[in-house]
């Protein structure tokens, strides 16, 4: 099943983000709950984590893109 991972809204304020770096490619497999993505947030760097295990298929977000809360980073597919 694919899935969308989408920027989840970390804090009250927050209303979009910075995405700085990638640490996955398409075509990688990953665990729910590691690391996959650092993006920066009223002034302050964090990453998201996937919320499923699964690979990547898609990268929608580039580095240096802003992009609002529940906007889709990348695409999954999970084996569910």
């Amino acid at each position: 099943m694919r899935i969308e991972v989408k920027l989840p809204q970390l804090s009250m304020g927050m209303s979009d983000a910075d995405v700085i770096e990638w640490m996955v490619a398409v075509g990688d497999k990953v665990e729910e709950g590691q690391e996959i993505v650092e993006i920066e947030a009223e002034k302050a760097r964090t990453a998201v984590p996937s919320p499923a295990a699964g690979t990547v298929v898609e990268i929608v977000a580039q580095p240096e893109d802003t992009i609002e809360v529940q906007e889709v980073l990348c695409h999954l597919e999970t084996e569910s």
